[in-house]
């Protein structure tokens, strides 16, 4: 064996041992983030749940065959504060939809968009800062647009509870109608106790309620003749 070789034989034995040393452990995995014991937080699964639900969506300017039927989801994690979600159970349609899909109402965004102003239903989600309502509540509901679906989102202020004697299409067919007859009177006309109103086509079977609640209360704001002629 010469000198030159005496070295490479020399590091052989630890070319040798390193084979046999153990490989160094693996990192341990991040381990998965747990929900603390006793947290309402739902989980992640829950959180992104998507909910389907049937629209009335005017896709085009025109006449009815413009409004397609369609369905829809939305996540139910989605309320922002303020808002609530309403399953609706009646809806109104107004003058104002039916300048809205020939598109002559300046207020509604282009199609495609799901119309309707007025509805009324149950409330089947809160945001977490709404305390004035609850699951459960019969609300009738309003919003610029999107009420002629079957679940609609619009702000906790923009609902009212629903008298229990009341139906949920009585409650629907209130809100655009009442509040511009309540404008017309006592804003443009100025009614003051002592002043007489004349109502025309007082009758009618299906709005004869809401028609003898707007009466009383008339009756309860002004001293002077209420004149309601009926066919």
């Amino acid at each position: 064996m010469s000198g030159e070789e005496a070295p490479t034989q020399q590091q052989e034995p630890e070319q040798v041992k390193k084979p046999d040393e153990p490989p160094p452990a693996a990192a341990p995995a991040p381990a998965e983030a747990k929900p603390e014991s006793g947290s309402n937080r739902p989980a992640a699964a829950e959180e992104e749940k998507t909910i389907s639900y049937r629209a009335l969506v005017l896709t085009g300017y025109g006449g009815y065959e413009k409004i397609k039927l369609q369905v829809k989801s939305m996540n139910q994690s989605q309320l922002k504060a303020g808002e609530v979600l309403v399953r609706v159970k009646a809806c109104g349609l107004n003058f104002a939809e039916l300048l809205g899909k020939q598109g002559l109402y300046e207020l509604l965004p282009s199609p495609p968009i799901t119309l309707g102003m007025e509805g009324s239903g149950v409330i089947e989600a809160v945001a977490e800062d709404v305390t004035d309502r609850k699951v459960g509540d019969r609300v009738i509901a309003m919003n610029r647009h999107g009420m002629w679906q079957e679940l609609a989102v619009v702000p906790a202020n923009r609902t009212f509870p629903i008298p229990e004697a009341m139906s949920f299409e009585e409650a629907a067919a209130l809100p655009v109608n009442y509040m511009t007859a309540y404008m017309m009177l006592f804003e443009m006309a100025n009614l003051r106790p002592g002043k007489s109103v004349l109502i025309h086509m007082a009758a009618g079977k299906k709005h004869s309620k809401i028609f003898f609640h707007t009466l009383k209360y008339l009756n309860n704001l002004s001293s002077g003749h209420i004149v309601a002629p009926i066919s």
